[in-house]
């Protein structure tokens, strides 16, 4: 099945600002590693993975909806019931991850767009 041109930028765009807020948690995570008393955040993208899924599964999906799930909802737990070296080697791994994700969702929506605009444009080349 071949997505709308706005599904796959929406579902792209989603996934972006899920790579977004990877990155965020983990930097506070790393900020906050050291603190006494400081609490690990957890983001919870489940509505966001299921909504992908769906599209993903070729089904009906409004692109509207794919802007407004909430990727702020997050869980913390306290820094002491988790092992410090090992969780903090973990976030900065998380961070890098979500570095990686956000590039290359940002490469293939950018060669999206030029494809559009070829196809706007009828460059023959």
């Amino acid at each position: 099945m071949m997505l709308s041109g706005n599904l796959t930028i929406g579902a792209v765009s989603l996934a972006l600002d899920m790579a977004q807020r990877r990155a965020e948690v983990a930097s506070h995570n790393i900020a906050y590693a050291n603190v006494p008393g400081a609490q690990m955040e957890r983001a919870n993208f489940g509505s966001a993975i299921a909504l992908l899924q769906q599209v993903a599964d070729g089904r009906d999906v409004n692109a509207r909806s794919l802007s407004s799930v909430d990727l702020h909802s997050s869980t913390m737990h306290p820094v002491d019931t988790l092992d410090g070296n090992t969780s903090l080697d973990q976030e900065v791994t998380e961070l890098a991850l979500a570095g990686a994700h956000y590039q290359a969702l940002s490469e293939a929506l950018n060669r999206q767009f030029g494809l559009m605009s070829l196809a706007l444009s009828g460059d023959q080349g």
